[in-house]
């Protein structure tokens, strides 16, 4: 929960930390119902989109050596693990932008779930336009 008062002195607000000026008559955004607050009190950066978007492709690499065993060869290896580079950068931007917009963070495990479309549609269009040509 956050330590900042919903009716409060713009003076003791800006003592507390909470804000740096509010205009007359505003009232400093709280957490949404539900929702703790990110622990360092800052929004979703790029670097933990892109922690939460790198779980899917460990994953998907796990499963792949799971069903198919070792690759072939180091090539084989390297075009594989390449091909998971685009789609993991790009679930990671998409989830930057929609998560950068709520003013308190997203908890990790949310950003991760959020990752996991756009890594999945990214990850089969990849696969399919390399399957076409």
């Amino acid at each position: 929960m956050s330590r900042c008062p919903v009716r409060a002195t713009t003076a003791r607000l800006t003592n507390l930390g909470c804000v740096s000026a509010l205009q007359p008559g505003q009232v400093p955004r709280q957490p949404y119902p539900g929702q703790q607050a990110n622990p360092s009190g800052r929004r979703t950066g790029f670097g933990i989109a892109l922690l939460a978007a790198l779980v899917w492709p460990a994953a998907n690499l796990v499963v792949t050596l799971a069903i198919a065993g070792p690759p072939p060869s180091a090539g084989a290896a390297g075009a594989f693990t390449g091909a998971l580079l685009i789609p993991t950068l790009v679930a990671a931007l998409a989830t930057w932008l929609i998560a950068r917009r709520r003013p308190h963070g997203w908890r990790f495990p949310l950003l991760v779930l959020l990752a996991l479309p756009f890594y999945l549609v990214i990850r089969v269009l990849a696969a399919m336009g390399s399957a076409a040509g």
